[in-house]
Parts: C-alpha cells; sequence; structure tokens
C-alpha cells in the first residue's frame, strides 16, 4: 500500500508522509530560504569579525573554533539555495556574499594558524600582536 500524497490536497492533515521542510506546509518554502540565507550571512559577518578582532594569544585552536563557525555560516547559507530553486525565485545574493566572507574568514585563519605555528619555531610571519599574545600590563593584584 503506497502512502502518497494526492496531487488534488484531499489527505488527512494529520497524516503526512513527507518531513516538514519540503515546503508543501509553507514551512519549508522561501520563508526557510530567506531565514537560512540571512542567518547565515549574519554569521559570516560576525565569524569575519571574530577573525579580525579576537586575541588569539598564541593558541592554534581558537582558529580552528572560528573556521568551523565560518564553515557553520556558509553550510546553513547553502541550505537555501534549492529551497530558493525549488520555489522558482533566483537565490538571494546573500548565499554567494556569506559564501565569500565565510571563506575570507577560513583563509585568514589558516594564515593566522601558520604564522602562530611558525612563530613557535621562531619564524616570523608579518601579523597582528594579538595573533601571538604577549606580555601582560601588571594589574598590581598581587595573588
Amino acid at each position: 500500500m503506497s502512502e502518497a500524497r494526492d496531487p488534488d490536497g484531499s489527505e488527512e492533515s494529520n497524516r503526512p508522509d513527507g518531513p516538514w521542510w519540503t515546503g508543501e506546509d509553507e514551512v519549508g518554502g522561501i520563508g526557510f530560504a530567506r531565514f537560512f540565507a540571512y542567518t547565515g550571512l549574519f554569521m559570516a559577518i560576525a565569524s569575519l569579525v571574530i577573525a579580525v578582532m579576537a586575541p588569539l594569544e598564541g593558541d592554534a585552536l581558537r582558529t580552528v573554533w572560528i573556521t568551523g563557525f565560518a564553515a557553520t555560516s556558509m553550510w546553513i547559507a547553502f541550505m537555501a539555495a534549492p529551497r530558493y530553486r525549488r520555489e522558482g525565485v533566483r537565490v538571494s545574493p546573500a548565499v554567494p556574499i556569506t559564501m565569500a566572507l565565510g571563506g575570507l574568514t577560513i583563509a585568514i585563519m589558516i594564515y593566522a594558524f601558520a604564522a602562530i605555528a611558525l612563530a613557535s619555531t621562531g619564524v616570523e610571519l608579518p601579523a597582528p600582536a594579538h595573533w601571538f599574545g604577549g606580555p601582560t600590563a601588571p594589574s598590581g593584584v598581587n595573588v
């Protein structure tokens, strides 16, 4: 016995046979496409700001976390493309912008990882001082 949907829409509402994100009930349609596109864009902007401003303090593992954050933003935005295509709408410019910003963030973090790793062997690459962590100023509090 097949559980296929009737094309005339006469199926029971309490027995869906497809996942909720497919778009038949407007949950996975153009609204989700926009949600994914712009959520990915905002996350990509945040990851780029973090990549540029975060004090890595010589800890190469911090670059991995920031790279993962950028890759996640790209993945979320990429989930919007098939939803836009299914609706017959041109893909939002937020998706390729997210890919570019995420790629830039990943490239910066690869360079930061290399700079930190090479600094531990004595080779200095040009990089911001907050990537390496320097001597901290005395706080005046003795513990």
